[in-house]
């Protein structure tokens, strides 16, 4: 059967929704395994505490004792497990660093600085949404 007969055949058309609805579903991602909120293991050179990667592709980098983040990162994912995280410094934005995130087993991942590991970071639960007023 030619793509032509197929088209304009009435049983064809349809399952053209169907088809749509199949196609669509099937290109749907999912989350990359480093989005999320990790908490640091142990100490490292930037003192950060948590790093908080969100879906949309923006991360944010704190350290204890400070609201505010110390780095504002765009990420992209460069593989199944490591995202590239672009990041400026949040108190000099002409200052500007890469960092790669590695998920290295489920809940544990890595932050890389010029392919060194400069800290290890556990995956925490999500936080409850808070509870909306009456």
């Amino acid at each position: 059967m030619t793509v032509k007969k197929f088209i304009t055949n009435p049983s064809a058309i349809s399952l053209m929704p169907f088809m749509l609805f199949f196609l669509v579903t099937l290109t749907g991602c999912s989350p990359h395994p480093g989005a999320g909120n990790w908490k640091a293991e142990g100490s490292n050179p930037l003192n950060v505490s948590r790093i908080n990667i969100i879906y949309e592709g923006t991360a944010d980098f704190y350290v204890d004792g400070k609201e505010d983040a110390i780095r504002r990162c765009f990420w992209s994912a460069v593989a199944e497990n490591t995202m590239q995280l672009q990041c400026v410094y949040a108190d000099d934005t002409d200052k500007k660093v890469s960092y790669q995130f590695i998920v290295t087993e489920k809940g544990h991942a890595d932050l890389l600085l010029d392919d060194k590991v400069i800290g290890r970071f556990l995956a925490q639960a999500p936080e409850p949404a808070p509870e909306k007023k009456k």
